[in-house]
């Protein structure tokens, strides 16, 4: 069993708080004294308040990618029934998470784009793990879509980004959840051979 690490323990507590007050009302002197630690050793670890929720929401992503991970390492599974998994967990798991979440508000992301990039990294790997997916379920005739698997990967995506904000900030995921198996069937019949 590893040993949590005096960086892991602030984060933790900088989740936590994070999660509770949010960005614009969290002070570093709260995090602190939820890991009953000196204001000084957040800034030693992460040297600011943007630093230390960038790390917070790339552990939240983090999380996802390894979900995903599971998710797409499916050998099993065809194509279809993969890239349905792929949209219910990324689904699932980002209702958990609330730091993320908060840089979909639109006041958060007009003024701190300091999380963009470890966002953008995400996209940029889900596109590849959609990419590689739908060709091989192109190769392996479950999948008929012609033309550039790079842009229907990409147009995934960004519809699944586009429904973040209904979901999480305006908590229509409970009201939705049992529909989205449905939807998600008309998404992939519509490309399956």
């Amino acid at each position: 069993m590893s040993k949590t690490t005096p960086k892991q323990h602030l984060l933790k507590a900088a989740s936590a708080t994070f999660s509770k007050y949010g960005f614009y009302k969290t002070a570093m002197e709260d995090i602190a004294a939820k890991a009953q630690k000196a204001k000084g050793s957040l800034y030693y670890h992460f040297g600011s308040k943007e630093l230390l929720f960038e790390a917070v929401v790339l552990e939240e992503l983090n999380q996802l990618k390894a979900a995903l991970t599971v998710v797409f390492a499916d050998a099993i599974s065809d194509s279809r029934a993969i890239l349905k998994n792929y949209m219910l967990k990324r689904m699932e798991v980002l209702r958990y998470a609330p730091n993320y979440q908060e840089t979909l508000r639109p006041n958060f992301y007009e003024h701190y784009d300091f999380v963009n990039t470890v966002k953008e990294e995400m996209v940029q790997w889900e596109v590849q793990q959609i990419m590689q997916l739908i060709g091989r379920g192109t190769e392996e005739g479950q999948l008929e879509l012609p033309g550039d698997h790079l842009v229907y990967s990409q147009v995934l995506v960004m519809l699944l980004q586009g429904l973040e904000p209904n979901f999480y900030l305006k908590g229509e995921y409970d009201r939705l959840e049992a529909h989205f198996d449905n939807l998600i069937n008309i998404i992939t019949k519509g490309i399956s051979k």
